[in-house]
């Protein structure tokens, strides 16, 4: 990563009538992100016939790359007669119960720490738990996770205010987190669920260290700058909290998926401008963002 520093951002340049430019040093991919995509492209190899159960990952730009590679999407393997074919299980995986088949084989990218999720809910399952997951109930990585637990035994809570309206009498709740879930409304959710009715409350933090990282420095260069940029895929969770996030301590902050989204209206009078990333955001893309705010003229 040439322009980023290992003690933290740094500026990169200045241009555009002196104005100044920091990226923040958690840009680009994941290490689940880069895992997943090493693993589809060997299976593109390998594989005469590869599907991806859904976007492999968030990001339209790497997922038009890949389908021109030769990667198939499907929503379902129901909809694929030929015996065949492989599929690629997505890095924020999926509900096991869409993978239940002999016919086909498997390639599972799901990223460890949504793996290690998946086993955490398995434990608490067996042990007799009522597990309340925050996080958003249309993400893949959640449907999986509540596919998990079972429609019985678990409840997705979105933020503090709809934790504070449920009603719930259990025994035993636990409490675990989507991992791109910003930290903050976890713990906002934990102090709703502590004033419930319970015997015994367990809490497991399972918001990934990477996207707490990524969004503690994002916010800290939003609040230095007079205009911040995060890049990524409008469809990413952890994109779309990344930008929210910052969009509290600054609210000239701009969500686009390419430099295509790029307006001059966004840096008029701006001395200083901030650059952050989802963990599905390839470098490249940041580097074409930077490469044409480096050509308009403020």
């Amino acid at each position: 990563r040439p322009f980023c520093s290992k003690k933290g951002a740094v500026p990169f340049f200045r241009g555009m009538n002196k104005a100044k430019i920091i990226i923040s040093s958690n840009s680009g991919f994941c290490f689940g992100v880069q895992r997943a995509l090493g693993i589809a492209k060997r299976a593109l190899k390998e594989k005469k016939t590869v599907y991806s159960l859904g976007p492999i990952i968030h990001n339209p730009q790497v997922v038009d790359k890949f389908l021109k590679m030769g990667l198939l999407i499907a929503k379902d393997v129901k909809a694929v007669r030929d015996k065949n074919v492989a599929f690629l299980v997505p890095s924020h995986g999926i509900n096991p119960d869409r993978v239940r088949s002999k016919r086909f084989h498997f390639i599972d990218t799901t990223c460890p720490l949504v793996g290690r999720v998946q086993k955490i809910i398995r434990d608490l399952k067996d042990e007799g738990f009522f597990i309340i997951i925050v996080g958003n109930k249309n993400h893949p990585e959640v449907r999986g996770l509540a596919g998990i637990a079972g429609a019985n035994s678990c409840m997705v809570v979105k933020d503090k205010p709809e934790a504070k309206s449920i009603k719930i009498k259990r025994e035993k709740i636990a409490l675990i987190s989507q991992t791109t879930a910003p930290l903050l409304s976890f713990k906002e959710v934990l102090s709703e669920i502590a004033k419930k009715d319970f015997t015994e409350l367990r809490c497991i933090n399972t918001v990934c260290k990477n996207t707490i990282e990524r969004q503690k420095e994002a916010c800290n260069i939003a609040r230095r700058v007079d205009a911040m940029v995060v890049i990524g895929g409008k469809q990413s969770a952890n994109t779309s909290k990344l930008a929210a996030s910052c969009r509290r301590a600054n609210r000239n902050t701009h969500h686009i998926e390419s430099k295509n989204d790029l307006r001059l209206s966004f840096f008029k009078g701006k001395k200083s401008i901030g650059i952050a990333s989802g963990a599905s955001t390839p470098l490249y893309a940041i580097r074409e963002v930077i490469k044409k705010i480096r050509r308009f003229e403020i």
